[in-house]
C-alpha cells in the first residue's frame, strides 16, 4: 500500500511540473540514459497508438493498404524519439509484414491474430476460443486481403506462442488473410527482443500482442477491447482490463519499464479502465482528448508509474478523419483512412518510481 500511495504521489509530482522545466530535461540527440537496467534507452521514449481501420471493407480505402502503412513509417521517419508501434484493425499480409519490411532489420513486428467474439443468441457463448483452453478457435479474416490464401506456405515470421504455449503459427499454418492487432518495439542499442502473445486470464477470447527487450527491460503490448456492440455489459472489457494490469504489473515488480495501450473501446475513467491506473498513468492524463471522430476517447497509452517521467502526448491526423465533413480538412489532410486519429504518447526514462 505504501508503494502504491508512493508511486501514485511520484506520478502526481511529474504531471504537474512546470513545463519549461520538462523542456530543458531534453535533449535533441536522443542519445542513451544512464538509468536502471536500460543501458540502451534514450532520453526520450515515444509511442504511437492507432486503429487504422483496414481489416473491412467498409473501411475508407480498404483496397490501398499501402496508404497505411505508408502513414506509419512517416510518423517514425518524422520522429525518430518513436520506438514502440501499436496497431489494431490491420491485416497480417497487408499491414504487419509490409510494415516490418518498410521499417527493416532494426525493428521487431509481432502480430496476433484477432478470434471472433459473436454471441448465441441461445446459448448465450461466444464463438472463438474456449476459455478453458484459449485456442485460437475462430479468427477474423481480413476482408481487405482479396487474395487466394495461402494455408500451405509457410508459417508468418511475425505469429508467435502466447505465454500458455498456444502457438498461432501452429493454428493459422500459412493464411496471411488474418485480421488483428500488432505491436513493433525498436531495436534499440542492448536490445534482446522476445515477441509474445497475451492471452488474457479470465476472458480467453482477449488478449493482446506483446515484446519484451530483456536487454533494456522494456515491456509493451497492443490490444483491442470489444467494442459496446459485443459488449453492452462491459464485462468483457472489464475482464480485460484486469487481466491487462495484472498480466503486466509482474514485470513492473522485475523492473520493467512497461507501455500497454491500443483501442480499448472505453472512456477515461470508466469501469473497465480503472485497472490501468493502478501503477500506470496515461499518456494524456491532462487533456484526455478525443481520439475517435465521434468525440470520444476510445485509444489510450498506459506507461508504468515506474521508470518513466511524462513529456505530454499529442494526436497526429493521418489522410482526412472519416467523417469529417470540411472540404477544407480533406484538401488539407488527404485522403480518407480511418475514423481513428493517430495518437503519440511521449515519456523520459527515469530511475526508480
Amino acid at each position: 500500500m505504501v508503494r502504491e500511495i508512493l508511486a501514485r504521489f511520484s506520478r502526481v509530482c511529474r504531471v504537474l511540473a512546470v513545463p519549461l522545466f520538462a523542456v530543458l530535461l531534453l535533449t535533441s540527440t536522443g542519445t542513451a540514459t544512464a538509468v536502471d537496467g536500460a543501458p540502451g534507452l534514450p532520453d526520450k521514449v515515444s509511442v504511437l497508438s492507432w486503429n487504422a481501420c483496414g481489416a473491412y471493407e467498409g473501411c475508407p480505402h480498404w483496397d490501398k493498404p499501402e496508404l497505411r502503412v505508408d502513414q506509419v513509417v512517416k510518423a517514425v521517419q518524422d520522429d525518430p524519439s518513436v520506438a514502440v508501434i501499436m496497431l489494431q484493425e490491420v491485416c497480417l499480409g497487408l499491414h504487419a509484414e509490409p510494415l516490418q519490411e518498410r521499417l527493416g532489420d532494426g525493428w521487431q513486428v509481432q502480430f496476433r491474430a484477432a478470434p471472433v467474439v459473436r454471441k448465441d443468441p441461445v446459448t448465450g457463448d461466444h464463438e472463438g476460443p474456449t476459455r478453458e483452453t484459449g485456442d485460437l478457435g475462430t479468427v477474423h479474416t481480413c476482408l481487405s486481403d482479396k487474395r487466394v490464401p495461402t494455408p500451405e506456405a509457410a508459417p508468418s515470421a511475425l505469429l508467435n506462442h502466447d505465454e500458455q504455449g498456444n502457438d498461432q503459427r501452429v493454428q493459422a499454418g500459412g493464411r496471411r488473410d488474418l485480421a488483428g492487432v500488432l505491436v513493433a518495439m525498436k531495436k534499440l542499442p542492448g536490445s534482446e527482443l522476445h515477441p509474445v502473445n497475451m492471452t488474457f486470464v479470465e476472458d480467453k477470447k482477449q488478449g493482446a500482442a506483446c515484446i519484451k527487450d530483456t536487454g533494456n527491460l522494456l515491456f509493451a503490448c497492443s490490444s483491442h477491447f470489444l467494442n459496446k456492440g459485443a459488449d453492452p455489459d462491459e464485462l468483457s472489457r472489464t475482464a480485460s482490463g484486469r487481466d491487462f494490469r495484472d498480466q503486466t504489473v509482474h514485470l513492473q515488480a522485475q523492473g520493467y519499464r512497461t507501455v500497454i495501450g491500443g483501442d480499448l473501446n472505453a472512456t477515461p475513467d470508466s469501469k473497465p479502465l480503472q485497472p490501468l491506473y493502478d501503477g500506470n498513468f496515461e499518456a494524456d492524463v491532462n487533456q484526455k482528448r478525443p481520439t475517435h471522430t465521434s468525440g470520444g476517447k476510445l485509444d489510450h497509452i498506459f506507461f508504468s508509474d515506474y521508470g518513466w517521467d511524462l513529456v505530454g502526448a499529442r494526436l497526429d491526423y493521418p489522410g482526412d478523419l472519416w467523417g469529417m465533413p470540411s472540404l477544407d480538412l480533406r484538401a488539407t489532410f488527404g485522403v480518407l483512412l480511418s475514423d481513428h486519429w493517430m495518437f503519440k504518447g511521449t515519456v523520459n526514462p527515469v530511475t526508480g518510481w
